[in-house]
């Protein structure tokens, strides 16, 4: 790869010359030194609103004028030319591909600036190539797993799907609701509250099981019927009744005192 034409009459990338004029470059030549699709062609990037913002900002900051992009169009057969100004020409650089990018960043400003490359040792530019062609790989690599990334999230997403609804079976399956476990035990029904207050004791016992299964449209606590058995053995049960019967009590109150 030859970094600056030997002749002074220009940029070569590849075998391809890039243009320049005073301060301006040849996008033209940049899209073809860079082999990019026509989607990158510089007519299209130039359209784009974050294109438009930034050309704006290089007229303003380096006070370029109404010229810092020249369009030639060409005779019967032969294709325009764009040429801007070569700030313009980095952004459309990193635009087109990163070891592009790269080049134009170190050969493209030194050049553009007036700087004299020093000469660069033959094993130098040996390393240069094969870091070029390094990072050729690992940009293409990147491009294939973008590519299989849907179906890696999709091979990832299914297993844990089928965890989590097979764990929603299985407490589904083998737990019990707070008021499955208070009617089982004959307590009184239509306690308002009852639940709530039965399924905390529950809890406190030990008695709930990881996570909360769906039913309908509403997540909700479930119980090993097997500890709840045991607790209510060991006193809960007695304390439910009194606790029940409190509330009871308070009912018939409030309703003779209604009546009275």
């Amino acid at each position: 790869m030859t970094l600056i034409e030997p002749s002074g009459k220009g940029l070569v990338y590849q075998g391809t010359l890039i243009r320049d004029k005073g301060e301006m470059l040849s996008l033209t030549d940049m899209w073809k030194a860079a082999g990019s699709p026509e989607s990158q062609k510089p007519s299209e990037w130039l359209r784009q609103d974050a294109t438009k913002a930034f050309v704006e900002c290089v007229t303003g900051t380096l006070e370029v004028g109404q010229d810092h992009i020249q369009t030639k169009r060409g005779g019967r057969g032969v294709g325009g030319s764009t040429f801007a100004h070569w700030q313009i020409g980095l952004a459309y650089a990193k635009y087109l591909s990163p070891e592009f990018h790269m080049w134009c960043n170190s050969v493209v400003r030194a050049h553009m600036e007036g700087e004299k490359l020093p000469g660069i040792p033959a094993e130098t530019l040996e390393q240069i190539e094969r870091s070029f062609g390094i990072m050729r790989m690992v940009v293409h690599k990147v491009t294939e797993i973008e590519k299989a990334l849907p179906g890696i999230v999709q091979h990832l997403v299914e297993p844990l799907v089928a965890a989590r609804l097979a764990e929603s079976a299985y407490l589904l399956r083998s737990g019990k609701t707070a008021k499955q476990i208070w009617d089982a035990h004959g307590l009184p029904p239509r306690i308002k509250g009852s639940a709530l207050w039965f399924g905390n004791r529950l809890a406190e016992g030990g008695c709930l099981l990881e996570g909360r299964a769906d039913r309908g449209e509403k997540a909700i606590r479930l119980y090993d019927p097997d500890k709840a058995e045991t607790i209510l053995g060991l006193g809960l049960l007695h304390k439910t009744k009194v606790y029940a019967s409190e509330r009871m009590g308070q009912g018939r109150f409030k309703l003779v005192e209604g009546r009275a």
